[in-house]
This record gives C-alpha cells, structure tokens and sequence, in this order.
C-alpha cells in the first residue's frame, strides 16, 4: 500500500522548547535537544518536570509515525460531508480548528483528538474530498467555500472570538481567507502531531491518566 504523507518530516520542536526545559533535558542549546527527541536518543519522559500535557505533546509529535493512523494514498478524492464536528462538548471558548472534507483527513484529525480531553471545533470544508495539500494543488480550498461553512454552522454565535486554526499547508492563503470571511486567521502547522505544541497547554490537555 502507498502511505499519504503525513508530512512528519515537518515538525519542527524547537520554537516550543523553552530554555529552562532544554537545560533540565541535558542540553546545550533547543536545537540539538529537538534533534536528540526527534532520534530517539532523548525521550521527553528522561525529564521530570515535564507537566503530563507538555510531556504527552512533545511524545506525539517525536512518536508521529505511530501515533497517526496509517492512511493508504489514493488517486481520487475521498469526500466526507463537509460538517462540524463538536469534540469533547467545546463552549465558546474552544478553538476552532478548519481542514477539508477528505475522508483520510478526517481520520488523521479525529485519530489525535481521540488523544485529548480538551474541547474543540473540527470544521470540514467543502475541498471536493481533496486532502488539504492537494487542495492547495486543485484550488478546491477557497474563501468561499470556507465562509460557507462558517455560515452553514452559525460559527460565529457559537464561537466568542472570530478566529479560526488551518492547517499549514494553506499558509499562502491566510490573507486571502481573512479578508474574505472576516476572520482572524491562525496558521497551525504542517503536520496534525505538532497541533498538541502548538496549540500549548491551555488548549490541549491530556486524559488523566496519561
């Protein structure tokens, strides 16, 4: 089977790793710490004072490969209803987090936030079934198909703030999406396994018992 790509090679630790932690994990400096977790030869575990949040977000986003669900590459769109999903009851102080209606997006998405106890907005745009990165490629990622669905699901009396989180990979279109819908638009990142960083531990906490 041909795996999609879940663009793990992306993930970029560093930028979330404060200097204190870099120095409780035995290193000289953010960089080389990263490149240690991202081996294997560093664990985020090896370090105590870790909370269980930040410690359950730096292993997903070293352990992505076996974190993510394994998703086959196919050459046609896989469409899922384009539809809100409201994840651990989420109130209007819950992120919004936007992506496309591909079925194997779905299951990527959805496998982390089975991870999480934290209350969220999963959005699904109206992409034609693309996965995001080929969305980017077909053009089937538009403001108007995402205003749409912020309209459709009366995103903007359920939310407090006008602000939503897409995926990195749609970066080039922040402006555009912005200006269109009215939004504030938050850039998250290229691969879903470093959304637990990224999104830090106000927003993301793990099951107790992790």
């Amino acid at each position: 089977m041909l795996k999609a790509n879940l663009y793990v090679d992306r993930i970029d630790i560093a930028p979330y790793l404060t200097p204190e932690e870099c120095r409780g994990l035995g290193g000289p400096d953010c960089a080389r710490v990263a490149a240690r977790l991202l081996d294997g030869s560093l664990k985020p575990e090896d370090w105590v004072g870790l909370s269980p949040a930040r410690r359950q977000a730096l292993s997903l986003a070293v352990k992505a490969l076996e974190v993510l669900p394994v998703v086959q590459s196919l050459e046609l769109p896989r469409p899922v209803p384009p539809d809100l999903f409201e994840i651990n009851e989420p109130g209007p102080e819950a992120p919004l987090l936007v992506t496309g209606n591909s079925e194997f997006t779905l299951a990527v998405v959805t496998g982390l936030l089975a991870l999480t106890i934290s209350p969220f907005y999963l959005l699904l745009v109206d992409t034609r079934g693309d996965t995001v990165d080929m969305s980017m490629v077909y053009r089937s990622f538009t403001p108007q198909r995402l205003d749409q669905g912020l309209t459709a699901h009366g995103l903007a009396e359920k939310v407090r703030r006008r602000q939503l989180i897409i995926p990195g990979v749609v970066a080039p279109l922040k402006e555009e999406l912005a200006a269109y819908t009215g939004w504030d638009i938050r850039v998250g990142p290229i691969c879903v396994a470093e959304l637990p960083l990224f999104l830090g531990e106000a927003d993301w906490q793990p099951p107790e018992e992790s």
